[in-house]
Parts: C-alpha cells; structure tokens; sequence
C-alpha cells in the first residue's frame, strides 16, 4: 500500500493484518484527483486505520491533519504511519487521536473546524449507509466542518445516498465493490460583499456541478 501522489509519493505504509479494510490506491488517487488542491487544508481522518486518507491529503500540502482511530492494534500502526511519514517536527499539526468518530462530543473543542473530513469506517453488511447520517448530523452540529467545507464519506456500493439537512451532495461515484460520497456543508448566510473565496478544495468538483 503505497501513497499516490504528492512529496511522499510511493512512500510505503504498514498495514494490520487484520481488522482494517484500507481505502485502496486506485479509489484514493480518484478521490483526491476530484477534490483538487487541499494545499493548506485542515482535515480530519475519522476511522483512520493505516491513515491512509489522511497521509494522501498530508502529501498533497494540507496544512493539518489529524487521525481519528478506536482499535488499539490498528491505532498503534496509524502511529508508526504518522511518524515515519510526516516526521517527529510536525507537532499538532500532524494529530493522532485514539478515540470513537461516533462520539465526537468530547473531542470537538480539542478539534477545532476543518475544511475537509474524510470518513472509512467499516461497510455495513447489509449494503446500506451505515453511520453516514449520524456523522453528517454531528458534523454540522458540532461545527467539525466549516460552512462550505467537504465530507467525503466512502461505503460498499449500491443504495441511495442520504440527502441530510444543510449538506449537498456534490458527487457519487462507484469503484468497483467500493463507493465513496462528496458533501459540502452549506452556508447559512451568504459571505459579505467583497469577501475573499477560499480556493483549493473541490472547486473543480463544484464547477463541474454547477456545469451539468
């Protein structure tokens, strides 16, 4: 399992012999290759595994990245991951976190907003959105995604996506036995005249949206 893209292009990544399912190369490069640039992003990797998604994004020059992981045994190589991968000088702002990405109440304040979140947990056996709608309510509630920011949520193909309040489903798209899922939270207010746009995350995707 190796890293796509980026400074750290084809760097290796340890990977438990059991009990993750890691998100794989060719789904990763599709995904990141529609979000565009997340040069100087935040974001944050929920069921992080291998750390995989979170590395990528590391790799492609976001500014902070910070891994969400419960098991012990797979917490304990998302470490070494981290570690070789991103150097011991990273400090905060390369975060490994052992915790639940369904109980995110008491880790919000420590967290911080970000302007991405990936999501891999595992897929639900009966093929369905697993805790998808849960997450995307808690991201919102929380305040774990900026207004305007991305949620990338990936599951076992098939089934309909859930359209949840204040999200917007941005894309769709199957690999294989895989799927993963492009929100972007909406803004509540329109930004005030002459604001500055943030460039950089899924702006292609958004263009190629509003195209259709």
């Amino acid at each position: 399992m190796r890293i796509t893209s980026g400074f750290l292009r084809g760097r290796t990544l340890r990977v438990p012999k059991a009990g993750v399912r890691p998100t794989q190369d060719r789904l990763r490069q599709s995904l990141f290759s529609s979000l565009g640039s997340v040069e100087g992003a935040r974001v944050l990797d929920l069921f992080a595994g291998t750390g995989a998604l979170g590395l990528e994004a590391w790799s492609r020059g976001a500014a902070r990245v910070c891994w969400v992981e419960r098991d012990a045994r797979a917490y304990s190589i998302l470490r070494e991951n981290v570690r070789a991968l991103c150097g011991a000088s990273a400090g905060e702002a390369a975060l490994c976190i052992r915790g639940d990405a369904l109980r995110l109440e008491p880790l919000a304040s420590a967290l911080g907003e970000f302007d991405l979140v990936l999501a891999d947990p595992p897929y639900d056996p009966e093929g369905g959105a697993g805790p998808l709608p849960i997450l995307l309510e808690a991201l919102a509630r929380l305040r774990l995604v900026r207004e305007g920011g991305y949620f990338v949520f990936e599951r076992r193909a098939g089934g309909p996506a859930p359209i949840v309040a204040g999200w917007e489903l941005l894309r769709d798209r199957a690999m294989g036995g895989s799927r993963w899922l492009l929100y972007r939270r909406l803004v509540s207010e329109p930004p005030s005249e002459g604001a500055g746009k943030r460039e950089g995350i899924a702006d292609r995707e958004e263009q190629e949206h509003h195209d259709q």
